[in-house]
């Protein structure tokens, strides 16, 4: 059974850890222990994979264009797969969206990538490998997140009036809407509460960056705050749980409505329903993959209004959806597996 590990970098700064990369690759083995198992790691390992989520999208991008920036940045971003190309070991992109790429930098820094970085590039949307090929002209392949895959104990019970909401402080940035993101969703909830007294909703910040000054357990606890008496309300502690234990507490939920990708993909890969509010074509076609592709709204139009209707219909159709959803998912394990086999054959 081939080992997986996490490789942890002892190096604080990148062009030390390339450096030493070069000179391991000649037999130049550096004083730090740390550092000397770490290289050895990479140089032991068959495949060296990148798991970062979004890449070269110009919705991020700020300040001017530059050749520099983007090389700098690109090199510091993917460090461990640089060194690994350095230390001739196969570097991989594993599932991960891509783009919108219009700006002069994420144009740059996609195709250094797809040059110099990557052997092997995996997109989970049909629109992000358009995006991506349109630019760097590299083969690259499609699949499902391998975050579908990932475990929990299905034995789970689910509590058939628990709502998981899950909250991000990424969309806030996007929304375009005029009514704000946090008073819409605000309004939802009272008026899931109105409507069922029993409803226990659960504010899930799926992730949490201690060095954010506004990260989504910001946005929980200023939705938490309109709700300060009502017990029914409550923020998810997820600074103390384990991905696997995030993940079992998004499979007891009845529904699910995100705005997060991987509580959406958690959600569905556990059979439960799921709305999304989104900012991104990696929501449409992961709705898709599931065949639930009309339970969207845009960040560019949302309303409470809207989001009230959607989810009233929503919830009287939910068992069937959890058939469809169940279904589903065993094509996109046959998917995973498949584009597996390219992403980390020798």
């Amino acid at each position: 059974m081939p080992l997986r590990k996490t490789l942890k970098n002892p190096y604080r700064r990148v062009h030390d850890l390339l450096f030493d990369a070069i000179k391991y690759k000649y037999g130049k083995v550096p004083k730090s222990k740390d550092k000397q198992i770490f290289l050895r790691d990479i140089k032991q390992s068959t495949v060296v994979a990148n798991l970062f989520g979004i890449n070269f999208s110009s919705k991020f991008s700020t300040g001017k264009n530059s050749h520099f920036k983007a090389v700098k940045s690109t090199v510091g971003k993917y460090s461990i797969n640089v060194a690994a190309r350095i230390l001739g070991v196969k570097s991989v992109k594993c599932t991960a969206s891509y783009g919108p790429i219009t700006s002069k930098t994420d144009i740059t820094a996609a195709k250094l990538s797809a040059k110099r970085i990557f052997d092997v590039i995996v997109a989970r949307e049909e629109e992000s490998k358009k995006q991506l090929q349109r630019v760097t002209g590299k083969e690259v392949y499609v699949s499902p997140d391998i975050a579908n895959m990932m475990s929990y104990n299905k034995r789970t019970k689910r509590e058939m009036n628990k709502i998981g909401i899950s909250v991000s402080f990424q969309i806030i940035n996007q929304w375009k809407s005029e009514e704000s993101y946090i008073d819409c969703i605000i309004k939802f909830i009272s008026h899931i509460l109105k409507h069922n007294p029993q409803a226990q909703i659960s504010l899930i910040p799926n992730e949490y960056m201690s060095d954010n000054p506004y990260s989504d357990i910001h946005v929980a606890q200023d939705i938490k705050a309109h709700f300060m008496t009502n017990e029914n309300v409550e923020v998810l502690d997820v600074e103390k749980l384990t991905s696997t234990e995030l993940k079992e507490n998004i499979a007891s939920c009845e529904v699910m409505v995100a705005s997060r990708y991987h509580s959406c993909v958690a959600s569905l890969s556990s059979g439960v329903p799921l709305l999304v509010v989104g900012w991104h074509y990696k929501y449409d076609e992961l709705l898709k993959l599931y065949n639930q592709e009309k339970w969207i709204i845009s960040s560019d139009d949302c309303s409470s209004a809207q989001l009230m209707n959607m989810f009233d219909l929503f919830w009287s159709e939910r068992e069937d959806n959890k058939k469809i959803i169940d279904y589903s998912f065993q094509k996109i394990k046959y998917d995973l597996l498949r584009v597996g086999m390219q992403m980390f054959a020798q």
